[in-house]
């Protein structure tokens, strides 16, 4: 049949879609009052309404995959929106913390991953334990933070522009773009290969991209985008200069019949970056947080500042035309999808449960060591400033010109010191801490793929005989994912509403 016959869905469809929706936004909205996390009530919605109920679940599975497709545009939407907001000059201050930050979130997870090799799990001839490949596969499942979670408990904080959220920012991208190289290495373990170029190609594909992008922003993209946008404001401003030639003055008609030309270039630059990064298996998610950062440079290149700040930056423009859809009904859909991939029938066996709360708080621990960095930022800045005070002390013995006022930089230099000798910032770092644990929908991917591959292998002790059933290593992952997920957003809420009861003043560095 070429074509699909229009019924009237029946009233069970249209009630389980609207309560869907309506405690989505309603549980979220509870939530991130009391903790800033929102995200954990959509996603425990999107457990219980995949659940069979009477043998039937309140949503379809033609439904869900129906609002996971969606969840995946709202996904890049939210990426799309970190870029435009994010500021690139202090995330390119800040690189040295993220690359940190991101390699002990990534490297920490795959080592604590082998302590599994001790844990016992039942087999077809007895007591197996995991191969060195299963642990490997589940440090690769749990050592990628979810970039779509960063985003929401950022925007859900106010923290966006903060010093601590572009860390988090930097540090969550590059690990999306680590988690599609550990896909691949998981995927070709399991077919029993060796290749080197499937593994390198997503981060080759992905920084080429990015390099590709850099080059040609400012010569290519940029006088396009003023060529079009000034024959945009020309129709607007009657006193304008007349284009008199014929090209001018056909283009000129055109672009005059475009409405919102700024909101369709914008979303034509995301379109295109997703669709180049999906054909050279390059990061999507990547992709999508470069356009949104090439759209915010050409914006504001090419446009007054008072006319930006006022009414027509990039950030209005999202506000406009995507925020209401994205808040209310794809990002929702997101989170709830990720609580479609939670297999909660299965997880409850004794053997599992505490296998699984005992793997979650070694990757709760793996991830949590990221805050070290904070830490190190914090006392090699202190040993650094410490000697300021001596400097001032003999300045003031050599008789200079005074050509500004030395009382306020006096002062100036003793409230940096005395902001860099204060307390260390506990609270700043167990907020990053809290904000990389969560793995969310990459999380389960690579532990679906770990799975069908194969690489989840039980071996007997004593002999090289391997059992093929890595069902109760997969549960395991799945535990701690789930886990890990509703404990970082949950404690990042606690660290916002320490921060906001206290003096944000304390940490101004990082807020």
């Amino acid at each position: 049949m070429p074509y699909l016959p229009y019924e009237e869905p029946g009233i069970t469809t249209i009630l389980s879609l609207t309560s869907f929706l309506l405690l989505l936004n309603g549980v979220r909205y509870i939530l991130d009052r009391l903790l800033y996390c929102g995200i954990i009530g959509e996603i425990l919605i999107g457990v219980i309404w995949s659940l069979p109920v009477g043998g039937t679940a309140w949503l379809t599975k033609g439904m869900q995959e129906t609002i996971q497709a969606l969840g995946y545009l709202g996904l890049i939407g939210l990426v799309f929106e970190g870029g435009l907001t994010t500021n690139l000059a202090l995330l390119r201050k800040t690189a040295y913390m993220s690359i940190s930050v991101a390699t002990i979130g990534l490297l920490m997870p795959i080592a604590l991953s082998f302590i599994l090799l001790v844990l016992p799990f039942s087999s077809s001839s007895g007591v197996a334990y995991p191969s060195p490949l299963a642990s490997f596969s589940a440090g690769a499942s749990l050592c990628s933070t979810s970039l779509g979670t960063t985003f929401a408990i950022l925007s859900s904080a106010g923290m966006q522009q903060t010093r601590a959220g572009i860390v988090l920012v930097g540090a969550a991208m590059m690990d999306d773009v680590v988690g599609l190289v550990m896909v691949n290495i998981v995927t070709t373990l399991g077919e029993g290969g060796a290749g080197g170029w499937p593994i390198a190609r997503p981060i080759v594909a992905s920084f080429g991209l990015l390099l590709v992008t850099l080059a040609i922003a400012p010569f290519v993209l940029s006088p396009v985008w003023r060529w079009t946008t000034a024959h945009a404001r020309s129709i607007r401003d009657p006193n304008a200069e007349e284009t008199t030639g014929p090209l001018q003055q056909i283009v000129k008609r055109l672009i005059s019949r475009i409405p919102q030309l700024n909101f369709i270039l914008a979303t034509a630059v995301l379109i295109i970056f997703v669709t180049i990064a999906a054909f050279i298996d390059a990061s999507v998610l990547f992709a999508a947080f470069i356009a949104g950062g090439v759209v915010s440079f050409l914006w504001g290149r090419n446009q007054d500042q008072d006319e930006i700040v006022q009414h027509d930056g990039p950030s209005m423009m999202y506000e406009q035309y995507f925020k209401s859809v994205m808040d209310f009904i794809l990002v929702p859909f997101f989170f709830a999808s990720i609580g479609f991939s939670i297999p909660i029938t299965d997880m409850f066996q004794g053997s599992i449960v505490w296998k699984g709360i005992v793997y979650s708080i070694l990757m709760v621990i793996a991830k949590g060591l990221v805050s070290l960095v904070i830490y190190y930022d914090y006392f090699s800045k202190r040993l650094h400033t410490k000697k300021k005070p001596i400097i001032a002390r003999i300045t003031r013995h050599i008789p200079l010109r005074l050509i500004s006022r030395p009382d306020l930089d006096a002062s100036r230099v003793e409230a940096e010191t005395e902001q860099i000798s204060s307390s260390p910032p506990h609270t700043i770092a167990l907020l990053v801490g809290f904000a990389m644990i969560a793995r969310g929908e990459i999380g389960f991917l690579i532990a679906s793929l770990s799975q069908s591959s194969g690489t989840l292998i039980l071996k007997n002790k004593g002999g090289p005989d391997t059992q093929g059933s890595g069902e109760e290593i997969f549960l395991v992952i799945v535990w701690a994912v789930v886990l890990c997920t509703i404990i970082g957003p949950v404690g990042v809420g606690i660290m916002v509403r320490r921060l906001r009861q206290w003096d944000p003043a304390a940490y101004r560095d990082w807020l």
